[in-house]
């Protein structure tokens, strides 16, 4: 079990090894929170790093987790490489609690760089070892074989990249950037699990509880 500690008005838990408490939103009710989303941005009551620019909102997810917390998760293209997003909390009167952002780039030896952001602050940048390969390279990658690793940072991305039907690079960029958080959360390591979650939307189409069960390989 994780809990993404928000504001004090919210305390968000959901269940790694179920789905059902993580759910995808459509239709109207998910472009009414997309459209909150872009009038929040407008009226400055996010605090982004990305610029609006660089948002996809046409392409966002919309999920509750739970506690009545709506959550919209924005891609990020421009200079940011999959899976960098923008995700959004959402109370239950449209009201902004918490601003995540997972901006992926390129750093000066050519490695994916993951930097993590809560309300425009910065949490977390590391390197995750990994080479640079572009957005159209990522995307035309198989999924990695589950049997890789039995436990580890490689089991987890085995298991991510089975449960979201991504390949090796993605998986392992998410397993590197999110392990400790989501695997042993604490209030402050909880908000870069709640970044990564965002990542599970955009590139897995939403399929998050199963991929924060996958952190139990660790």
């Amino acid at each position: 079990m994780f809990s993404l500690n928000l504001t004090p008005a919210a305390n968000v838990t959901a269940q790694g090894d179920s789905s059902q408490d993580i759910v995808v939103v459509t239709g109207d009710e998910a472009e009414e929170f997309v459209n909150a989303t872009s009038h929040a941005v407008e009226n400055g009551d996010i605090e982004n790093i990305a610029p609006v620019s660089a948002f996809d909102l046409e392409a966002s997810t919309v999920y509750t987790v739970g506690g009545g917390v709506t959550v919209v998760t924005v891609p990020l293209h421009g200079d940011y490489s999959i899976p960098s997003n923008i995700t959004v909390f959402f109370d239950e009167d449209n009201t902004v609690l918490q601003t995540n952002e997972m901006l992926v780039t390129k750093n000066e030896i050519e490695n994916f760089q993951v930097e993590t952001y809560l309300d425009g602050s910065l949490v977390k940048s590391e390197d995750t070892g990994i080479s640079y390969i572009t957005d159209e390279e990522m995307l035309a990658e198989k999924p990695v074989e589950s049997e890789i690793q039995p436990m580890g940072v490689g089991a987890v991305a085995a298991c991510l990249a089975a449960v979201l039907g991504i390949g090796g690079t993605a998986a392992y960029i998410i397993a590197v950037a999110c392990g400790g958080s989501c695997a042993t959360p604490t209030p402050v390591t909880a908000t870069i699990c709640a970044a990564c979650i965002g990542a599970y939307a955009v590139i897995g189409g939403g399929a998050i509880g199963g991929a924060v069960a996958c952190f139990n390989n660790l």
